[in-house]
């Protein structure tokens, strides 16, 4: 892996663009990790509030970044407002997984397939991954589905795999590698889980 700037730089494809994350996404990462799908799929706190906004913003991701251990940006739209955040995280040597959450007034966009694309080239392309992971909990079959579309291998159903909350969960897992053609690698289906 290449030597990181001090912060997350600035990434775009003209419709979203990944940044730092600031003070005036607080308001918006609040709704978008109150939404129920957000509870739901993802290992955000409940009840999330303004502090922990604040604390994940200010605090988690710009430390994780200076220490190595996760890549944050804030997606946000042409206008700049928030849609969500990407991150690389977990990261062992050269492979990290992908891991999202976008507000509900963004699913349904596109803009986390273009958020995931800018993400995976600034990976292979400028940090030199060698893999990124995709890991979903079982039954979030848009998640798979996102992964699908941008180029990760058939997923393979882990059990017990993952903690949310407390609690133990079942998940899916993809890989693609930076040799692969991040074309669609393989017919889309919903997985039957083992």
């Amino acid at each position: 892996m290449t030597d990181l700037p001090q912060q997350p730089p600035t990434l775009t494809d003209g419709v979203v663009t990944l940044t730092q994350m600031s003070e005036s996404d607080v308001e918006q990462l609040v709704v978008n990790c109150q939404d129920p799908a957000a509870v739901r799929w993802t290992t955000v706190p409940d009840p999330y509030d303004a502090d922990a906004a604040r604390w994940y913003l200010l605090e988690h991701a710009p430390e994780a970044w200076r220490a190595g251990t996760a890549f944050n940006w804030a997606v946000h739209d042409t206008d700049g407002h928030l849609l969500g955040t990407v991150e690389l995280g977990r990261i062992r040597g050269t492979s990290a997984d992908i891991g999202l959450n976008f507000g509900p007034h963004a699913r349904g966009t596109g803009a986390a397939l273009a958020a995931c694309r800018l993400l995976m080239d600034y990976a292979f392309t400028t940090l030199g991954f060698t893999h990124l992971h995709w890991i979903a909990f079982d039954g979030n079959w848009a998640s798979v589905k996102l992964s699908w579309k941008l180029g990760f291998g058939q997923p393979v159903f882990i059990p017990g795999y993952l903690e949310q909350r407390g609690e133990i969960r079942d998940c899916w897992l993809a890989t693609i590698r930076a040799t692969d053609s991040r074309e669609l690698a393989y017919e889309w289906r919903v997985p039957a889980s083992s």
